[in-house]
């Protein structure tokens, strides 16, 4: 096989329909089906079922599109570095960040590197684990700043762990719940929850903590990927959220408090994601250093000692 029949490939797999894949690729239809077909003869296996309306993945195609997409990956990491050492330029940082890191870290992070490195360009995509981890797989990311996957999700992954939060159940200052010292988990269900969009490992965790407790999950009477939303709704209501304690620490968090209810509290480590064996450019490794110093300095300033 050739990079081109890989990359017709790819095509059509995200397509699910030549028609369309050939359309993208600006070929005829017939010389995409031709590929197709001398490609699954090369490797002696079907990789496309038939549908009446476009194709789908066998087996034996989704094990070559993870393959693939390693390659188209790997790749465009080649020409990004052969085009930096040519020009010399700082270029573009594309870098997708959990709403945590929006308000925190990584503006302080920006802000030094635009003062040390003026030249440098960056573009925030801002959203949730999946997503930005599917994202950091195509390439599209050069790294995420986010939650820490866990260990089966991060195989594909370089994580760089920057800080540990506590995690659990948090409410405005007077909640009737404030009153109790420990708050038992079957009571939080009387009340209306906040929680975050339904594909998010966050809510997904949620979920399973209430059923490994033999409790049904809490019903939402909101999701956002806003974390200013939800806490602005939260210092106006009874409802209950879970979040890290240190948004209780930004002026976002003034007026909210956190419960304690020990089956929900837990730990949470977050940092740096990149693609394993990936090419990190100069001015990605230039901001991945400025956020270290900026989670340096707080853990320091702690523990009570000089940043």
């Amino acid at each position: 096989m050739d990079l081109r029949q890989l990359e017709y490939f790819l095509r059509v797999a995200q397509r699910k329909n030549i028609s369309l894949a050939a359309a993208d690729l600006n070929i005829a239809q017939p010389t995409l089906t031709k590929s197709i077909k001398l490609l699954e003869e090369q490797l002696g296996v079907k990789l496309f079922e038939r549908l009446p309306r476009g194709v789908t993945l066998t087996s034996f195609g989704t094990t070559l599109l993870r393959h693939a997409e390693a390659v188209h990956v790997q790749l465009k990491d080649a020409g990004h570095e052969i085009a930096a050492q040519r020009s010399g330029a700082v270029g573009m940082v594309v870098i997708g960040a959990g709403p945590t890191w929006l308000r925190r870290y990584l503006p302080a992070a920006l802000a030094r590197t635009f003062s040390a490195h003026p030249l440098i360009r960056v573009r925030i995509e801002a959203g949730f684990d999946e997503s930005l981890l599917r994202a950091l797989r195509q390439g599209e990311l050069d790294f995420v700043v986010a939650e820490i996957p866990s260990p089966e999700d991060r195989r594909e992954f370089e994580a760089l762990t920057l800080t540990s939060d506590r995690l659990g159940v948090c409410c405005r200052r007077g909640h009737p719940l404030t009153r109790r010292r420990r708050v038992n988990m079957r009571d939080l269900l009387q009340y209306p929850w906040i929680k975050p969009p339904h594909a998010t490992r966050a809510h997904r965790r949620l979920d399973a903590l209430f059923v490994a407790n033999d409790l049904p999950p809490p019903s939402s009477v909101l999701e956002s990927g806003s974390v200013a939303l939800q806490l602005n709704v939260l210092r106006q209501s009874d409802a209950l959220a879970t979040t890290v304690s240190k948004t209780l620490q930004t002026p976002e968090g003034d007026g909210l408090v956190m419960l304690n209810v020990p089956e929900l509290a837990l730990t949470r480590d977050a940092g740096i994601i990149t693609r394993k064996d990936g090419w990190v450019s100069p001015a990605a490794a230039g901001i991945i250093d400025a956020l270290r110093a900026v989670c340096a300095a707080e853990v320091a300033g702690r523990n009570g000692s000089e940043p």
